[in-house]
């Protein structure tokens, strides 16, 4: 009886209009979107791969220690999910030689937007009235009548109205799919395709939530019209009012100072420390006049005609020339050095607290960030986001893993510059900071994807969370259907 219940709930969902709604729906905007998806990745690549050759140039015929300095060549590549997935920029600094302005309008269309938006919708259209329709039309007192169980029933509602559901979904997919397969400009090796196969899983995940979701109004509905209206509610409490809502919360719960209020005080203290280094230094010359007399007004001659114009350098040819040959001449010397490494010291001790300002205000940051999220975990929404961007590597957990390997990478990258100098200084006792640095054989940059293992272990926990709604959901649908009144 239960596989007859399977059987013509799905025939009945395919043979309905909506089914084929959603059938040409899908396949439209999933196959559009994945072509038009895939010629911006190919342009973004190309257009890497010009800044990265470009950079490469740069560095075999004009590299020296002054020029290098913004031209270390470690910039993110485009992500290999992005003909399915917009990912989220982390350097804003770099332009595109092909710049578009228009996606900028326009809230970003693509795998996410289809999965959340579209099948969500598509879910609870095809469970709204899967128990309210029935009892309106008397099929469902005909069927219980029959000493049919309400949990076969119920079983067999889930499972042939999901599988209709996903036929659209899955369809479409496996031809976008199809379209990247085919598509020679764009390479996926085996832990793309592995990472695509638990992108599909979540989401049939999060779409069977909102079917259920459906499944459990209709459940505690007299009437398909208010079964449907209170699943529009819910739907726009799940998706936009809640996700949108709890940064706004985290914001009152954990404030943080604003950016303007933290370069103020940066401001005033950079005033502070010039000025506190600049009395020391008013004051220690007047001590060192008072003491030497003649020959601190001769050593600041000196200073001052020329050589040692602003006290920060090394002391020029004549004045170490005159140390060299008079003992208090030196001694003289020696003492201001000391008086300046102590306003030195002073000044970087008071610079010491725009460095704690900042840090600080990241670490308020990190906290409210983390208390967004978390507040955010209410929405199946915002869990499904988590799981597909962690695992696609096109969220905020790929920025920071790109900042380790840029990190790392930077650290060989300078090796072996300052290795290049130490021999160039060597062999040519003439070679200057600004002197050509011969860096043909630097280590490249290459970025690779974090391990799946390690992506897996971050969306696991919100991956569980979906299916816990998936279960809430359908506990509370089975607990309704239970007592539901179906005269």
């Amino acid at each position: 009886m239960l596989k007859t219940i399977i059987a013509r709930e799905f025939l009945d969902n395919i043979l309905n209009l909506r089914f084929m709604i959603g059938l040409v729906l899908c396949l439209i905007i999933t196959v559009a979107c994945i072509i038009i998806l895939s010629h911006d990745y190919q342009m973004e690549m190309r257009d890497y791969n010009d800044r990265v050759n470009l950079q490469d140039e740069f560095l075999d015929n004009y590299a020296h220690r002054g020029r290098i300095f913004r031209m270390v060549p470690h910039q993110k590549p485009p992500e290999r999910f992005r003909p399915l997935i917009i990912g989220i920029s982390g350097d804003e600094n770099v332009e595109s030689f092909d710049d578009n302005p228009l996606p900028i309008l326009f809230p970003p269309f693509d795998f996410l937007f289809i999965v959340t938006i579209i099948m969500s919708l598509l879910a609870i259209l095809f469970s709204y009235d899967a128990i309210t329709g029935e009892r309106q039309s008397g099929t469902l007192r005909l069927v219980i009548s029959n000493s049919v169980s309400r949990t076969k029933i119920l079983f067999g509602k889930l499972v042939g109205g999901a599988a209709s559901l996903l036929i659209p979904f899955i369809l479409a997919l496996l031809v976008g799919v199809l379209y990247i397969n085919l598509n020679p400009n764009i390479q996926w090796d085996g832990s793309a395709w592995a990472e695509l196969a638990l992108l599909t899983a979540a989401s049939i995940t999060f779409i069977t939530l909102f079917y259920l979701l459906g499944l459990m109004i209709s459940t505690f509905s007299r009437y398909s019209s208010t079964s449907i209206l209170n699943c529009l509610f819910l739907w726009v409490l799940l998706i936009l009012v809640i996700p949108n809502l709890c940064p706004h919360i985290s914001a009152q719960l954990c404030r943080i100072p604003s950016i303007q209020k933290i370069r103020r005080k940066e401001y005033e203290i950079d005033l502070l420390s010039h000025e506190v280094r600049r009395e020391h230094m008013t004051e220690s010359k007047k001590k060192l006049k008072s003491y030497y007399g003649k020959l601190w007004s001769e050593f600041e001659s000196m200073e001052f005609g020329g050589l040692l114009k602003d006290g920060e350098r090394e002391y020029g040819e004549a004045v170490q020339q005159r140390a060299a040959a008079d003992p208090e001449f030196k001694a003289m010397m020696n003492a201001f050095r000391e008086e300046r490494e102590k306003s030195r010291e002073k000044y970087w001790s008071i610079q010491g607290e725009s460095r704690k300002l900042w840090e600080d205000l990241d670490k308020k940051a990190a906290v409210q960030t983390k208390l967004a999220k978390n507040l955010a975990c209410i929405s199946p929404y915002a869990n499904f986001i988590y799981v597909a961007r962690d695992l696609t590597g096109t969220g905020l957990r790929s920025l920071d893993y790109f900042e380790q390997v840029k990190g790392e990478y930077s650290g060989r990258f300078w090796d072996h510059v300052d290795k290049k100098e130490e021999d160039a200084k060597k062999n040519d006792p003439e070679f200057t900071w600004d002197s050509f640095l011969d860096l043909s054989e630097r280590p490249r940059f290459v970025f690779k994807e974090e391990v799946l293992k390690d992506k897996l272990h971050e969306v696991l926990p919100y991956w569980g969370i979906l299916a816990l709604f998936n279960v809430v959901f359908f506990v509370s649908a089975f607990t309704g259907f239970m007592r539901y009144d179906v005269r």
